[in-house]
């Protein structure tokens, strides 16, 4: 079933993955659109990829479209020939490549592959979406030009899904008496978590006052219970659409019954410890990104990157997926780990030799004859449960996940005090282009007090660039009254080196 498409010199590969699909919540009719592809940097002719996820007009197929761009150069018409497929985790192609030849005039969509909607997103979901995501590939050659160089362009469509995770931990469990609340709000939901008393007398924990954003189309939440080894059990997940949302929702999440029938398991010294996880998207773009590496004819097996990065996105991980994906897995199931990060809230299971690979503070803990070695705990106190979780999935996977200002910002502290420079690298490119004027001051302070003079004078160019909307905002005129030596650097830019 796997096949490889053939080299030739004047044919180029696109590559596009769709992130978080499902999540992407399209009607029929509505298409995601890939960021644009340029293809040939002579002509600058420039081409786009959609997707149907629901079908153009027929909802049982999902439907792919090849475009040419309509703002690209001349010649008005050109004729292509395209191979499009499917691709799985390892690159492997899935079904049988769609050939085709069409002309293509300027903002011309043509159609040139369908494929079941049952098959890609139910009955071999696992096949056509790991992770989420949906990868394209697609060739295409100029059949009337020979100019054009082999080129291997791929693109990033990643749909934001917000993931939060929580303990909650009750001490003297039997003693506790209905009625307890623990209240959560997030940007864009507000909920609460009651234990009640049922008709039977039965306490029960149920999911209750959740009040939503218009925006979100999908909520979910996930309870496990820690038992008495420290290991996670798995109580089921609620998931909720749009249309459910409208309604209100109140869920049961735990009948205690269970917990008293097994209490030497669940309930270890009569304390009860239970993690939570909640997903909710809006259906919208986060980021997208497209980069391109360009082969010459006589050089075709050694490909030369020049990486050209559109929008939001951070370096590419230096790991692959399959090791990456491996060493996500022994951080998740804490598999032969050997050491512990401890903060208020939480313990996190690690391995003491993945950690010193990847920061040279950590290497100095264990390296030397200090009391982190010696108990093999590490507390940490000036970092959050969110912080420390995101950090050490960097440092066994090299992802970032659903990243935001503010998370970006905690994670930038995390990379300075560990020296974990690649996530250092990472965060600051994120910040650099995510600069906006009611952020820019706090940008300054974090690259101040680490010293980042990159990031500081990447700030500072944003101020002069766009000094009258930065000067005139509230942030700045807080910013000169607490830090005027600060602010007093970034007007000496502006009046004595332009």
């Amino acid at each position: 079933m796997a096949k490889v498409l053939n080299d030739e010199v004047n044919k180029c590969y696109l590559l596009w993955k769709v992130e978080n699909i499902s999540h992407c919540w399209l009607k029929m009719g509505e298409h995601i659109v890939s960021p644009a592809f340029t293809v040939d940097e002579q002509e600058g002719i420039k081409w786009l990829m959609c997707v149907y996820p629901m079908g153009k007009t027929d909802e049982n197929n999902v439907a792919f479209y090849l475009q040419r761009a309509e703002n690209c150069s001349e010649p008005t018409d050109m004729r292509v020939s395209f191979e499009l497929s499917l691709l799985d985790k390892d690159g492997k192609l899935l079904s049988d490549v769609s050939i085709g030849c069409e002309s293509f005039s300027k903002n011309n969509w043509i159609l040139i592959k369908s494929e079941t909607r049952e098959k890609v997103f139910i009955s071999q979901r696992e096949t056509f979406l790991p992770e989420d995501t949906l990868t394209v590939h697609c060739a295409i050659r100029y059949i009337d030009e020979m100019h054009v160089l082999l080129k291997h362009v791929s693109a990033r469509t990643v749909f934001k899904v917000i993931r939060r995770t929580f303990t909650w931990k009750f001490e003297e469990f039997s003693n506790v008496k209905p009625g307890v609340r623990n209240k959560f709000k997030d940007e864009l939901i507000d909920f609460e978590i009651v234990l009640n008393k049922g008709l039977d007398f039965e306490k029960k924990l149920v999911l209750d006052g959740i009040l939503f954003d218009d925006s979100i189309k999908y909520f979910s939440f996930k309870t496990a219970i820690v038992d008495n080894e420290g290991k996670n059990e798995d109580l089921g997940t609620h998931e909720f659409f749009a249309a459910d949302l409208k309604k209100g929702i109140k869920s049961t999440l735990l009948f205690t019954k269970m917990l008293i029938e097994n209490n030497s398991r669940y309930l270890p010294n009569n304390n009860l410890s239970l993690n939570f996880e909640y997903v909710f998207s809006t259906g919208t773009v986060s980021y997208q990104f497209c980069s391109c590496g360009m082969v010459s004819p006589k050089e075709a097996k050694v490909p030369v990157e020049e990486r050209k990065e559109y929008c939001i996105e951070k370096p590419t991980s230096q790991l692959t997926p399959m090791l990456a994906n491996d060493l996500k897995s022994m951080y998740n199931e804490k598999i032969c780990s050997d050491t512990e990060l401890r903060i208020l809230t939480q313990t996190f299971h690690a391995h003491k030799n993945i950690l010193s690979a990847r920061s040279p503070v950590f290497r100095r803990m264990f390296s030397l004859d200090m009391s982190e070695e010696k108990s093999a705990v590490i507390d940490i106190t000036d970092l959050d449960e969110d912080t420390v979780h995101r950090m050490l999935l960097y440092m066994y996977s090299d992802s970032l996940e659903d990243l935001e200002f503010e998370n970006a910002c905690k994670l930038l502290e995390a990379a300075y005090k560990y020296e974990i420079s690649s996530l250092k690298s990472k965060c600051s490119y994120f910040l650099k282009h995510n600069m906006c004027s009611k952020n820019v001051c706090d940008i300054i302070l974090l690259a101040h007090r680490h010293e980042d003079e990159g990031l500081k004078i990447a700030a500072q160019d944003f101020i002069l660039k766009l000094d009258k909307e930065v000067y005139g905002s509230e942030e700045w005129k807080k910013f000169m009254e607490t830090n005027p030596k600060l602010a007093g650097e970034v007007m000496y830019r502006k009046v004595f080196l332009g």
